[in-house]
């Protein structure tokens, strides 16, 4: 299947590379931006894609989450403007953007797909968080750049890289720190050998966790540990060409998981292991032609593992597991024609197999063993290609960009019978007992096409101000769980569907910037229609009452979002921001589950002599009764926040750095509104003091 990519990538990109060798040479004038400081801007979400569309965007820096003492990547995301935390553990934690879950977002790491079942949260939290250089967040349809999953949005974690250096040189840094909450110790370490035509780092990080304290006790098993460590390498061949290679592996284990809609209320349920492995390698080429200015080849494949504990019972245990492995390649171009019009091409493809497992032990009586399959053996194989267009009316005023992609995608997957051997122990004896062979979903293969387009305008109607209007179409195949999952974890049974039609939406954002000297404003009013929406509806398989994939009618999401910063003086600045979705179902005019509350942030800083820095912030949230029923007061509050990080201060051969703050100072019971907890207990974090300690070498 990868040589199968490769050939078609290789094929498609060959004319790109000779239409630019023969392509005349027209020159322009620069153009200046008058903006300096911009919050929507040209981005470049992946490594190797320059993309010129203005999607609503935005970054928080890795040391920007590390001096919050912020423990996993979606906590830090939840002060992103329209980005929601959506918990099953402390540890098993997604993101909600603009009212979209996480299998209609699409989160990469280092620009790869990231992929494995969604029904329990958890691949966000195995990105190392002292190894980011920042998280970067689309808001929005992505398909017209990532193809079928990035219908809600694309959240990509580019992990840190060293430069080159004129000159052999090391440094690194070691870092550890402490949480109160739940006796949280972790540690990271970073080492890079720099050189002027390569370098080498060495990443690592251990953390573990006890349980965590709230106003009410102990979050019963909501322990966790983890452990990370990666390698990078990169390579230049004079000024115009590059080879990058990165490899990670992370692995967790004995994480409780106290949330999880898809587990019975009592069961005591934990990830026995979750491992991710990462590969990639980039070759990049530069200035090749007037016209071709950047093509690079990007290759990586990455597998995901999880391992569950779900003791339902003192008699009843289930063990599900699954193992996800997806590669892909990816060539694009970045053109340039004159200073008013620029253009980038690519083709990308990738593949995902996936298998899974689950075996039930029951001690009722004799010791029964059942050993089941809950999604059949299946793969899923996108390519596409893809071309994005910037075209500068007038320098001064407007810029219109497009882009367009399309899409072959074809899922097939093996037989799956609900049993597959049963057998129990009898005085120590194993007695084979015949498996129910129903069939739940045959063998099949569905092939499928798909194209998404983008086009936004920007106007510049003074200095300083800008407004762009961007409207989209975009889609989403179901995935293979969707499709074909059957989940039984002792309650009601979660079926897929292979009928499933793909979801399509339109979708528009109005945006307006402001970037004063000491002011900037921006805000975005967005409406999307979808089609065909996926979702999971009461019915019966087989006899049986479950939750069936079903495709429902029309829905909409009508929501806004602005985010205001404000530098009152050269040492105090002041910084708030909100967000709203309102969603329905457009047939039945009922609102949608799981859609998150109004919510925002409050915030000063202050720099004392460019030594310390402080802050105060309270985080709000505020849950409508017309929304939501019945109103419930753990679903309305305001959470104060305060801490201080200093600058390194040199202390010999080393610089010293430190970080610390307390998280929900007045120690408040609250619960958040996307939080599946389970028990008596579904109470946050309460009162946290962290604390940390970097040493630059």
């Amino acid at each position: 299947m990868f040589k199968i990519i490769f050939s078609i990538v290789g094929a498609l990109m060959l004319p790109v590379i000779t239409f630019s060798q023969h392509h005349s040479h027209n020159h322009g004038h620069e153009i200046a931006d008058s903006l300096t400081y911009k919050q929507i801007s040209e981005i470049t979400v992946q490594g190797a894609l320059a993309n010129k569309l203005n999607f609503p965007y935005q970054m928080v820096l890795g040391e920007e989450a590390v001096s919050h003492g912020f423990i996993t990547p979606a906590n830090a995301l939840h002060h992103v403007p329209g980005v929601a935390l959506s918990r099953d553990a402390i540890w098993a934690t997604s993101v909600n953007i603009r009212g979209f879950s996480e299998s209609k977002l699409l989160f990469l790491a280092d620009g790869d797909r990231m992929q494995t079942a969604s029904d329990v949260a958890g691949v966000l939290s195995t990105v190392d968080m002292g190894n980011l250089e920042k998280i970067e967040v689309i808001k929005g349809a992505g398909s017209v750049i990532y193809g079928t999953g990035a219908m809600g949005g694309v959240v990509n974690f580019v992990t840190k890289r060293p430069g080159y250096t004129e000159k052999f040189k090391t440094n690194g840094q070691f870092s550890t720190g402490f949480h109160s909450v739940n006796s949280l110790w972790e540690n990271n370490l970073n080492v890079n050998l720099t050189n002027h035509d390569w370098y080498l780092t060495l990443d690592g990080s251990y953390r573990m966790a006890q349980n965590t304290t709230t106003p009410d006790g102990k979050l019963a098993n909501s322990q966790f540990n983890d452990a990370s460590w990666g390698l990078k390498g990169g390579m230049r061949n004079g000024d115009n060409q590059e080879l990058q290679v990165n490899y990670n592996h992370f692995e967790a284990w004995d994480v409780g998981l106290p949330g999880g809609s898809v587990f019975t209320p009592g069961a005591i349920v934990r990830y026995l292991g979750f491992t991710r492995n990462q590969l990639n390698g980039e070759y990049v080429f530069k200035d090749l032609s007037h016209v071709l200015k950047v093509l690079s080849i990007k290759a990586y494949t990455q597998n995901i593992k999880r391992e569950v504990e779900n003791v339902a019972n003192s008699t009843t245990a289930v063990f599900p597991g699954s193992y996800n492995v997806t590669s892909g390649l990816k060539a694009t171009a970045d053109l340039y024609f004159n200073d008013y019009e620029t253009m980038t091409v690519g083709v990308e493809g990738w593949n995902r197999d996936q298998q899974t497992s689950r075996m039930k032990i029951s001690t009722a009586s004799d010791t029964i063993v059942i050993r089941e399959q809950p999604t059949p053996r299946a793969n899923m194989f996108d390519v596409g290609i893809f071309a994005q267009h910037k075209w500068v009316v007038d320098p001064k005023y407007w810029t219109i960009n497009t882009g367009l992609r399309l899409d072959f995608i074809r899922t097939a997957n093996d037989t799956a019978f609900r049993e597959i051997s049963r057998y129990k122990y009898v005085n120590g004896v194993r007695t084979e007992v015949p498996a129910n062979k129903t069939v739940l979903f045959q063998e099949g293969t569905k092939n499928e096409l798909a194209y998404s387009a983008h086009i936004d305008v920007a106007f510049k109607p003074a200095e300083r101000h800008k407004l762009i209007l961007s409207i989209a179409n975009a889609y989403r195949v179901a995935s293979i769980e969707e499709r074909f999952k059957y989940i039984d974890q002792l309650g009601m049974p979660l079926v897929g569907n292979p009928d499933l039609k793909p979801e399509k939406g339109l979708f528009s954002n109005l945006s307006y910037a402001y970037t004063g000297k000491k002011l900037l404003f921006n805000t975005d009013i967005f409406a999307s229609y979808l089609f065909d929406l996926i979702t999971e509806k009461e019915g019966l398989y087989s006899g049986i009452p479950a939750w069936i994939s079903t495709n429902v009618d029309q829905a909409l999401y009508l929501g806004g979002e602005f985010d205001l910063k404000w530098l009152i003086s050269h040492v105090l600045d002041f910084e708030t921001h909100a967000s709203y979705v309102y969603a329905i179902d457009a047939k039945t005019k009922e609102h949608l589950p799981f859609i998150p509350a109004l919510h925002g942030i409050v915030k000063l800083h202050y720099h004392f002599h460019d030594k310390i820095g402080a802050y105060a912030e309270m985080d709000w949230e505020f849950e409508s009764e017309e929304e939501h029923g019945e109103s419930h007061e753990a679903h309305r509050h305001a959470i104060f926040n305060a801490g201080f990080h200093t600058t390194p201060r040199k202390i010999g051969m080393i610089n010293v750095q430190f970080t610390g703050g307390v998280h929900n100072i007045m120690n408040l019971a609250y619960e958040e509104h996307l939080s599946s907890l389970r028990g008596i207990n579904r109470l946050e974090p309460g009162r946290n003091v962290f604390l940390k300690a970097k040493i630059l070498f």
